[in-house]
This record gives C-alpha cells, structure tokens and sequence, in this order.
C-alpha cells in the first residue's frame, strides 16, 4: 500500500496542514503520479486568502503544477504507461476528464482532491492533467510547463500579432510575465518596457541583458501597441488600459480578486482600444510543451532564474508567504519518499 502525504487547506486565511492518506484502487481515467517537484503559482495564494470567492469546496488539496513518474493507471488511460515522466497542469488536454475525489485522512476525515492536486508527494490525477514530459527536459524545469510558460509564452506566440517596431509593456515580473518575457526576447523588438516594483526582481530580468529592454517608470507618459498585464491586480489593468495607444491591446494573464471589478473609460473603446484575457495562453499542451522545449533549448534559454528557492512540504507555508511578499518568482516545492512506500 502507498501512503502519501498532502498539504490540505481547512480554513480561509490560515496556514496549510499536511495530512497522511493512503492510495485508494483507483477509477477509470485515473493516474497516481509519484510528484518529484510542484510549483506554487498566484491562484493557490488567493485560494488560501479567499481572494476567490466562497469556497464550496473545503477541506482540500491544492497545486495545479508539478512534474513526476507515473505509478499505476487506472482503467481506460491509454495516455500514459507505468514508468512514463510527465508533467502534471491545470490546462486540460486529451485524455479522461476523470473529475475530482475524495479520500479519508488518518482522523476519517473526509477531504475533497480535484481533478489535479500537486501540493502532495503522491497524487491521484485526471488522465486529461498528465503530459508526457521531454526527455531533454529536467524534472525542476518541467514544473514550470504545467502554468507558466504555457500561459506567458502562449499569449505572446498564440495570441498577440506583434511586430518588430512594437512598443509592449508588460506589467508584473512573476512567473507568467517572465515567461512572456523571455518569449519576446526571441522577436528582437526595439522597445520592450517592464513595470515592476521588486528591485530583487529588477536585477533578475537586467541580467538577461535583452536588447530593447526599458524599465518603465509610472510618472512617465508613455504610449504602448501592447500591454500584458501579469500582477494580479485590478487598477494595474487599468493603468495599462490608459497606457495603450489607439487601436492597442491589452491582454490579462493576472488573477484580480473576485469581489473586485475594472472600471474603462467607453472612449478608450470607442478610440480602438481592445481588451482580453487569457485561458493558459490558448495552448494545447499535448503538442507545446514539445515546442516550447525546442524553442528554450534552439535560444539557449536557461530556466533556472525562476526559482529562488526550494523548499520541502513540510515548509510549504514559509513557500506561500515568501511568495505573497514577493521575494520569489516562482516557489518550487521538493517532494520526499522514502517513507511513504510500503
């Protein structure tokens, strides 16, 4: 029998605990995925804050990003075979929608996992969550496929048409918005303009040292083609929709909180001005998380400046607090074993 443990949010704007489980047999379109790492992105910090909304759902598991080695399949996953690496994600793709679970803690319990949980070591995982990860691409790396660089380079290479003498502005420099950042890198453009208060931050991107690249300072009056907007919050939506010129865009990769709302002037629509969201950059994962490896790897685009720091399970709300501050462009949880196979 496997045991595992899990990081479980119980109450609204308190710390996470980790519970033990024990692997259930499991239903058709099902997957247990022995986790290697799992990233921590912006929508797990609002779950945990209650940024979105009432949550039906608690007692339950959270993560929607990870990286691991399939452990058993359940029946009618033809996806993946025992034995196969793969990268876990949010974004559905072919496969069972096999939906969420249930399982009992060691208090018998009840507690609510949905179709993809990755704050855990082991996960039970819908067959349309799992992708089979490169074989050139590391497992650390591979965590960053399942939101990040799906969502920022998917918006630049899926759904903006920009061109060289483009100005763009991104706005937020965290794991979405550098992704988008490194995709423009690839387009030689003249002016690429950052917002970004974290100096720590700051010093990461300058050292990429990306000809065109401006740091836009807010007093400063500045026209813009192109905005993508990646801080998570409302009035920054805003801001860059003043900031566009005529017949200019922006789209939001961001998570504002829902009771929130964005107010836009009707002239700025009227003016030409239009504005989107993004659903994980309009990728199909089964096919670009191949590309995206190719186009990283053919740049010689290192990876590593999105993590600062590695943390273990047990130490997964220091991870959220760092993150919540700030400090960190993406937390990466590391997963233990040995203790959990019997």
């Amino acid at each position: 029998m496997i045991k595992f443990k899990s990081a479980i949010l119980e109450k609204i704007n308190k710390p996470l605990s980790v519970h033990e489980f024990s692997v259930p047999k499991l239903l058709r379109g099902q997957v247990l995925v022995k986790i290697f790492f799992s990233g921590i992105c912006g929508s797990q910090l609002m779950e945990v804050t209650g940024n979105r909304g009432k949550d039906k759902w608690l007692p339950h598991g959270l993560g929607h990003e990870a990286s691991g080695k399939v452990l058993k399949i359940g029946p009618g996953v033809k996806k993946v075979r025992v034995g196969d690496d793969v990268i876990l994600s949010w974004i559905k793709g072919n496969g069972i929608d096999a939906g969420g679970t249930k399982l009992k803690n060691k208090k018998e319990k009840f507690i609510n996992f949905g179709p993809i949980t990755t704050f855990s070591n082991y996960s039970i995982v819908s067959e349309n969550r799992v992708f089979l990860k490169p074989k050139n691409l590391g497992f650390k790396d591979g965590v960053l496929y399942g939101c990040a660089i799906p969502t920022g380079a998917g918006i630049v290479f899926n759904e903006l048409n920009i061109s060289n003498n483009d100005k763009v502005l991104i706005i937020g420099i965290g794991g979405i918005g550098l992704s988008c950042l490194l995709a423009l890198k690839s387009k030689n453009l003249k002016n690429i303009y950052v917002l970004e208060k974290s100096k720590k931050k700051i010093n990461k991107v300058k050292k990429l040292k990306i000809k065109g690249l401006k740091f836009l300072n807010k007093k400063k009056d500045n026209e813009f083609d192109f905005c993508i907007e990646c801080s998570g919050k409302s009035e920054m939506i805003e801001y860059g929709m003043k900031k566009l010129k005529r017949n200019g865009h922006i789209i939001f990769a961001s998570h504002p909180p829902s009771n929130e709302k964005i107010k836009i002037n009707p002239h700025e629509l009227i003016s030409g001005k239009s504005i989107s969201g993004t659903w994980g950059g309009s990728c199909n994962l089964d096919k670009d998380i191949k590309h995206f490896n190719k186009f990283f790897i053919k740049k010689k685009i290192s990876l590593n400046m999105f993590f600062s720091k590695i943390y273990k399970l047990e130490k997964i709300n220091d991870a959220l607090l760092d993150f919540k501050k700030g400090n960190i462009i993406r937390a990466l949880i590391k997963m233990e074993h040995n203790y959990h196979e019997t």
